[in-house]
């Protein structure tokens, strides 16, 4: 990937997806960012989790949406009576992503240009290093770095959710940030005790992890995503709970 990578077009633009579940929807991203995504390589297992777990009308968070390829999965299994909030903090690909739900008529997909944690003050701006159209906290001197505004989950959700609170499901993949963001939205957790699944990257302390969900009041080990084997173990793996 490290070889081709710089050989691909950066250009933002629509493509059709190329293959997998999502085959034929509308992405507006680059080859150079996400070649997986345009051919649909990507996220299979999580997809399939998603089939089985996501239902018609229901609410889920997408939390670390980037160019919106869970949140397209996401966005057709809870229909149009349902309800897709993607929160993306960085705002070109906020924007690509805005795009994205106009070229599928996804009137169900909500877009939050904001990244979740534990801000001091109800919100706050912070500075993250920037790769592929993403802000990625475990990335180190690569000379650029975006401004994005994060907030609290149980600070915000009242205040974006209308007239239905529940939330069904949330799905997190934020490189690094994850018990930050799942301490944002622990009131939230312990009220709605929605499905989750995790992406784990290798800066998270899993038993700090552990801690935060128990203290939300989840008490199974959970269940990896992926085809591996130990729960909590390998890097970038997807677990669920």
């Amino acid at each position: 990937k490290s070889m081709v990578r710089p050989l691909l077009s950066r250009r933002i633009r629509a493509h059709r997806v190329l293959g997998g579940p999502l085959r034929g929807a509308r992405m507006v991203t680059s080859w150079h960012d996400y070649p997986t995504g345009i051919l649909g390589r990507t996220e299979r297992e999580l997809l399939r989790w998603f089939e089985f777990n996501v239902c018609q009308g229901e609410t889920w968070l997408d939390v670390g949406a980037h160019y919106g390829y869970t949140a397209l999965s996401l966005s057709r299994l809870v229909g149009p009576a349902g309800r897709v909030f993607a929160f993306e903090p960085m705002l070109t690909t906020a924007g690509c992503l805005s795009k994205t739900r106009s070229l599928n008529a996804l009137g169900q997909l909500k877009i939050v240009a904001m990244g979740l944690g534990t801000p001091e003050e109800c919100m706050s701006s912070i500075e993250l290093p920037v790769e592929r159209g993403m802000v990625d906290s475990s990335i180190r001197n690569n000379g650029f770095h975006e401004s994005v505004l994060v907030t609290r989950l149980d600070w915000l959700w009242p205040r974006i959710s209308g007239n239905i609170q529940r939330i069904d499901g949330v799905k997190i993949d934020v490189q690094g940030m994850e018990i930050s963001v799942l301490r944002g939205m622990t009131e939230l957790l312990i009220e709605h005790h929605p499905k989750l699944v995790i992406e784990l990257h290798s800066a998270v302390d899993r038993q700090d992890f552990l801690t935060v969900l128990r203290s939300a009041g989840y008490s199974s080990p959970g269940r990896p995503v992926e085809r591996i084997k130990e729960v909590y173990s390998a890097n970038g793996a997807s677990y669920a709970d």
